[in-house]
Formats: C-alpha cells, structure tokens, sequence
C-alpha cells in the first residue's frame, strides 16, 4: 500500500505521521513545493518509525513522480485560513494549487483514490473531479468526520462523554447541519444550542488562539478514511461526495471500493432548507472558478 501527502504543512505532516504510526501503508510519499520541508519531515517521521523498528518507507520532495502508482492520494496543500477570513476567501487561491496538483496527480497515479482536505473543502472535492476525472466513488473530502469530532468534543467537556454515533452533516462551514435526528446525547435545549455554537465555530477558535487551523484532529479524520477504504471496514462516515453539480458532506459506507452506499439525510424541513441554501452556495462558488480559473 503506497500513499502519498501532498503538502507537507502542519496537517499534511501530521497525516503523514498518522498514517505511519497506524501502519496503514508500506510506503509513504511527502510532496510540497519546499522540497527541503517535505524531505526533512520525511525524515523525521522515517526515524520515528524506526524507534518502533517498522519497515514503513518514507520519503518526500517536491517532484511528483514520487507519487508514482499511488493507491491513495491525499490533498491537504493549500493557503491556510487565517483570522477573519472564511472558507470561501481561499477560492480562487486554492484551485490553482488544486488544478496543479491533481494534473500531476491524474499522469502519476491514475487509479489512486483521492482525500480532500483543502479548503474549502466542499468545492475543492468537486474540483478535484472536475481536475482529475476519476470515478467520484474513489474521491471524498474530509470534513465530517472532523466536525463530528468537535461535536463529541463538547458534549464531552458537559456530559464527560459522548456518543460514537454523533454525527455532523452538510457542509463544512458555520452552516454544517447538526441534527437532532442525528445527536445520541440527551441534553437540555440550553446545552444544545451553546453545543451546536462551540462546534460550528471550532475551526475559528484555533486560528483565532494561534492564528492558524487546527492540524490533529482533521489529520485523524483523513487517516480515518484511509483505514476504512484499507481494511475494507464498510463504515458509515460523514465525508464530503461528490454529485451531479457539487459536493457536499453526507453519510456512507467506505470501504476497499471506495463509497459503497451513500444514505438518504433524515432531516427536519428547516433543516433542509438550510442545506439547500448551503448546497446553492456551493455551486454558485463552483461556477465562479470554472468562470475564473
């Protein structure tokens, strides 16, 4: 099993680190335009794997022909979020470095399965198909996962638990659909309510207490992906699909195929109609980079 990170940033790095210490793959690719940051943290994660004697192979640089005949191909390049920005502020900067990437991608490894990281995420997930033209079974965007984990956080820090099953669903902005229908935790309205603010807001927290995204956490989501696909779990996840005209996040069994089955969202109206507002965004964003790029 070969996988390949392309961007060797704070998340890309951290992936990679996943991915190793989990050992998930045999071989393990870095690729950023600072060749010297993919090479050094290559190295780095190759002498933390041999701390535990593995034999995982890590290399890293900036020529994709590294990520020759990859099985999987992770997308976390990109300009980061910063304060007082939104998703969508990243657009047109983070096609470009999408397009670019996912060219090389689709001559180097054409039958890889493609995780979005990138932000913003939904319609760099579309892109990427749109980039590459691979099956959109084998292409899903990491956020939902990410967000159902900051859910648990804060049921977590009221409750001190929180169930496996919450999920968070939609898009991955402050619009993501946290439904009822889909909360396993008994919780007061009031508890709810300051729940769904901590959670839609997560990611602006980290870059408002140190000026950047957070880096752990969606790294995990992104490894978690990896393993369902390689050990064929068929496990409902929240990711990002790819449809008709966009992508948004859903629910779906991944497994060694990719998406498997994709479930139809139990949602109340409101509900609904705030991911059909957000699904309308998507594509008006959509439109604006095939129009631009």
């Amino acid at each position: 099993m070969k996988i390949s990170v392309i961007g060797a940033g704070n998340v890309g790095a951290s992936t990679a680190y996943g991915l190793a210490m989990r050992g998930l793959c045999d071989e393990l690719v870095l690729i950023d335009i600072f060749a010297n940051l993919a090479k050094a943290r290559a190295a780095d994660i190759a002498q933390s794997m041999c701390v535990f004697d593995s034999g995982v192979k890590v290399v890293g640089g900036d020529d994709y022909t590294l990520c020759k005949d990859s099985d999987i191909v992770i997308m976390t390049a990109g300009s980061p979020r910063k304060e007082g920005q939104s998703r969508e502020d990243l657009l047109l900067i983070n096609a470009k470095v999408l397009k670019s990437a996912m060219q090389s991608v689709k001559i180097q490894a054409p039958n890889a399965f493609l995780i979005i990281v990138t932000n913003p995420l939904d319609v760099m997930t579309y892109m990427a198909r749109e980039f590459t033209g691979f099956d959109k079974r084998k292409i899903m965007g990491m956020a939902g996962e990410l967000d159902s984990a900051r859910l648990k956080y804060e049921i977590s820090l009221l409750k001190g638990k929180a169930s496996a099953k919450n999920k968070v669903v939609g898009a991955h902005n402050d619009q993501m659909i946290i439904s009822k229908n889909y909360l396993f935790d008994a919780l007061s309205n009031e508890d709810l309510t300051k729940i769904m603010d901590e959670t839609k807001n997560g990611g602006a927290k980290f870059i408002k207490l140190i000026g950047a995204s957070a880096f752990y956490a969606p790294a995990a989501g992104a490894v978690k992906i990896c393993e369902a696909i390689i050990k064929d779990k068929n496990e409902v996840q929240s990711v990002c699909l790819v449809g008709d005209d966009l992508a948004c996040g859903q629910l779906a069994s991944i497994g060694k195929n990719g998406v498997n089955e994709i479930f139809e969202l139990n949602l109340n109206q409101d509900e609904k109609e705030i991911l059909s507002k957000r699904q309308a965004d998507i594509v008006k964003n959509i439109n604006f980079i095939k129009q631009n790029l």
